[in-house]
């Protein structure tokens, strides 16, 4: 698991733990005490303390959240040719098509995800069950991701790839 969705959902949780808490305490009248405890001038603790530092956390939590959402590719990618641009529809439908071309490959799912400088490829690819993973993913890494990294050229092309076998079905008697 990457570093970043880590501490943004762990932010998440502290800011929900502690927008709960003080939900909880406004509820059951403590927020005297809170803010007592939290400031060390009790006499000058306010209400508003604790409605800003709320709205505050409810601020910085939906900005993780919104950080959590994958953004996907533009529609047209720029090329490294000036006023050249490719489809990013016509990029998944080729290595869809490539994918499923190589033996042994049932099914090919691909998305593309990412910004300017870098693009995430995610293929999900579904084998026969006599098919072997260590040659189909040697099929496709040099075959079909080969043609497609030069055409992301000026981006960083991450790939990651998860295989899953189908089961062999029974046959059924008529």
């Amino acid at each position: 698991m990457r570093s970043r969705p880590v501490a943004n959902r762990t932010a998440l949780a502290l800011a929900g733990l502690a927008l709960s808490a003080s939900g909880v305490a406004a509820v059951l009248g403590a927020e005297d005490r809170i803010l007592a405890a939290l400031s060390r001038h009790p006499d000058h603790a306010d209400h508003r303390l604790l409605i800003a530092a709320g709205g505050a956390a409810l601020a910085a939590a939906l900005v993780l959240l919104t950080a959590q959402i994958p953004r996907p590719v533009r529609r047209r990618l720029q090329l490294a040719v000036p006023g050249c641009g490719l489809d990013s529809r016509a990029v998944r439908h080729a290595v869809q098509a490539g994918c499923t071309a190589v033996p042994g490959v049932a099914r090919a799912r691909c998305r593309l995800t990412g910004g300017r400088r870098t693009t995430r490829l995610t293929l999900t690819l579904t084998l026969n069950a006599t098919a072997h993973p260590g040659d189909v993913l040697t099929a496709v890494s040099d075959g079909v991701l080969h043609q497609i990294a030069p055409l992301l050229t000026p981006r960083r092309l991450h790939t990651r790839i998860r295989l899953r076998v189908r089961r062999p079905r029974p046959r059924r008697a008529r």
